[in-house]
């Protein structure tokens, strides 16, 4: 029997939205529903999956690109495979069996335009995973339960749980006007939030009694699950609501303030998410659109972009905080990544760069990324050109500043200008940036070792010295 949460690096997620349809009615939630699970199964609070461990297929073109999805995954898993489809569930009128609807199905001739269960049943019994889950949030799921399997069915073998949003001649519910379907809209919010009082992980049968309690207190579909081998008694995922026992009854300050970040990039990761597709998808139709509502149009996608810029960093802070964080150190060439930073960025026209030559140091670039980027997006939104971006090296330690021509910094900011949500330019009817950014960057450059600085130059303008170590803990400095 298996113990302990599944390993992220050993799993494999599939997710399976079908939302649009040409013989049967749109399920505009479901493309909610993938997004809202690819994030939450992402979250270091919950289970801290790696992108790249998760299919995600929206609106799929046909059975086989499912069927090949599946059959990868499978084949790649050595802990918990897990397999989740929204959209209609069909039964053929021939067989009874269940199929699972793509945007081409038809009711009547479901074999030939639909996935039918079996495939996703019989690469997930060849699976060397130890866990097998498969999720469905359709019409008729709990056929999948086993009563209506050929042979031994996948709700047998050991290892494997089975969670339908309906039993097996029952619909599914996609109420009109809500962000989710009813059953994953309560699964996400579970997951998101945690249980109070609950302990640090929650197994697969605490997840499906709450979600079922909640659904049922609703007076909607009941759900169904089938577990095998006491597999639902075993850690999935982490709490986000667990709080120790010893933790003191109140929190500092600063506390409050990590727990209101992690909570709010949180809530608003999966909504941004789909805003994101949406504004996207309106940006390339612009053209197409009535010209009166191109000014619309550009402010929805700036808008959305910039609130996706503001999560991002919170997601960011709130991995931090929690610790989770690993740095990812090679050899690079600071000079080289300061010029990459400036070219990624279009900012080579905005920007001098002056680094005498090579700067060679043992680090993290994608931290040393995140920290130019803040810092660097700083001096040009709240100072003024030329911004200048200088690096220098001693024998343990590198030192990289960005100094800009504005007014610089109010004296009496200056020691706020990293605390989070801080403005030292709010005296605007409308400031820009989100008061993250320096946060985000002096948090990753303590991380490594280092730490940032922000003065006032003589001469006019804010200046930003970021130092960091050479290389890392523990290692000597190389030639």
């Amino acid at each position: 029997m298996v113990t302990g949460l599944p390993h992220p690096d050993r799993s494999r997620v599939v997710l399976v939205g079908a939302s649009g349809f040409a013989h049967l009615p749109a399920l505009p939630a479901v493309t909610a529903n993938v997004a809202a699970l690819q994030e939450v199964f992402a979250s270091e609070a919950v289970w801290g999956l790696p992108a790249a461990h998760c299919t995600v297929l929206h609106d799929p073109s046909g059975p086989r690109e499912v069927s090949q999805a599946i059959k990868h995954a499978a084949r790649e898993a050595t802990d918990a495979l897990i397999f989740y489809y929204a959209g209609h569930g069909l039964i053929d009128p021939g067989t009874g069996e269940l199929y699972l609807a793509l945007h081409g199905s038809h009711a009547d001739e479901v074999y030939d335009s639909a996935v039918p269960y079996q495939w996703i049943r019989r690469p997930f019994e060849a699976s060397r995973a130890a866990r097998r889950v498969v999720v469905l949030d359709c019409c008729y799921s709990g056929r999948m339960l086993g009563a209506m399997s050929e042979g031994l069915g996948l709700a047998e073998i050991d290892g494997t749980y089975l969670l339908a949003a309906a039993a097996e001649n029952a619909l599914a519910l996609a109420p009109p006007g809500e962000f989710y379907t009813a059953f994953t809209g309560k699964l996400v919010t579970l997951l998101h939030h945690g249980v109070p009082g609950a302990g640090e992980s929650l197994s697969l049968n605490e997840i499906y009694e709450r979600v079922r309690s909640s659904l049922c207190a609703a007076e909607r579909p009941e759900p169904q699950c089938r577990d095998r081998n006491a597999l639902g008694t075993v850690p999935f995922v982490r709490n986000p609501a667990y709080q120790p026992p010893t933790a003191a009854a109140t929190e500092p300050p600063e506390a409050t303030m990590r727990r209101f970040v992690s909570d709010m990039a949180h809530e608003l990761r999966t909504p941004v998410t789909a805003l994101s597709a949406v504004s996207e998808v309106l940006e390339e139709r612009a053209g197409r659109l009535d010209p009166t509502l191109q000014p619309a149009v550009q402010l929805v996608v700036g808008e959305t972009r910039r609130l996706n810029d503001v999560v991002d960093k919170m997601m960011d802070l709130a991995r931090l905080d929690s610790g989770t964080v690993q740095l990812a150190t090679r050899q690079v060439d600071v000079a080289q990544e300061l010029a990459a930073c400036l070219a990624a960025h279009n900012w080579t026209a905005l920007v001098t760069l002056d680094v005498p030559g090579p700067m060679p140091a043992e680090l993290d670039p994608r931290c040393l990324g995140i920290i130019l980027a803040s810092v660097i997006d700083n001096a040009l939104r709240h100072g003024a050109a030329p911004v200048r971006l200088s690096g220098t090296s001693r024998p343990r330690e590198l030192f990289i500043e960005v100094a800009d021509s504005g007014s610089g910094i109010p004296e009496e900011a200056l020691p706020y200008v990293f605390d989070r949500f801080f403005k030292a330019g709010s005296r605007r009817p409308r400031s820009e940036g989100s008061g993250l950014g320096l946060s985000l960057a002096r948090a990753t450059a303590r991380l490594m070792g280092g730490d940032i600085r922000a003065t006032n130059r003589a001469e006019g303008g804010a200046e930003f010295t970021v130092r960091l170590p050479r290389y890392a803990k523990g290692n000597n400095p190389r030639p």
